[in-house]
């Protein structure tokens, strides 16, 4: 006679909620980024891979095999959200950039410019593991920064260097070649930044 199924032992997805801790300081770290969320993603990992680990080991021992499976395909259940999410435009920098574009906005209007020069800005977006700049918001006004570095213009690096040595908010496009730098268009003339490795940004 067949052993009755375990009643306990059922696909779920709710351990795709245990990996939320992870999405959580990537959407919302910057509304409080004066926490040290070095330590805080730190801690958040050990305590996910604890709790992975102890259920992995508790649903093996109770051979209950759909509970074992549904923990194991949850990571990726959360990446098919998370691509169907970004396909649609929303995004972690998508929806900060939405709540705080007005705030950069509003600082890049108080910025006077001799002869009507095209305005340049940098702001950090991601210094999240010791006070380190990863992502850089850039607002140019001439788009110059989405172009190939052999096609910027004179005008605009010299405006760049400006930045650099007046305003201590450097971008460098060419930071070597053990480091890799993206430009993501964001909105009107706004700009991440990624770098990869951590020198791109000083």
């Amino acid at each position: 006679m067949p052993e009755p199924e375990k009643r306990s032992d059922k696909f779920t997805w709710t351990y795709a909620l245990w990996l939320l801790p992870f999405l959580a300081q990537d959407w919302l770290y910057w509304l409080h980024p004066q926490w040290d969320w070095w330590t805080i993603s730190l801690i958040i990992w050990v305590l996910t891979l604890i709790a992975v680990a102890g259920s992995l080991c508790i649903n093996l021992a109770q051979r209950r095999w759909r509970r074992l499976v549904s923990l194991l395909i949850a990571p990726l259940l959360l990446l098919v959200l998370l691509r169907i999410l970004a396909a649609v435009g929303i995004t972690s920098d998508s929806i900060r950039f939405a709540l705080t574009k007005q705030t950069y906005l509003a600082e890049i209007e108080r910025t006077d410019l001799p002869g009507g020069e095209q305005r340049f800005r940098t702001f950090v977006w991601d210094d999240t593991f010791l006070e380190k700049t990863y992502s850089t918001l850039v607002y140019d006004e001439s788009d110059e920064v989405a172009l190939p570095r052999d096609e910027q213009s004179t005008a605009w690096l010299q405006r760049v260097q400006t930045s650099c040595s007046e305003k201590k908010e450097c971008v460098d496009l060419d930071p070597g070649t053990d480091e890799y730098v993206s430009v993501r268009k964001i909105g009107e003339h706004f700009y991440i930044l990624d770098n990869y490795l951590p020198n791109a940004f000083p």
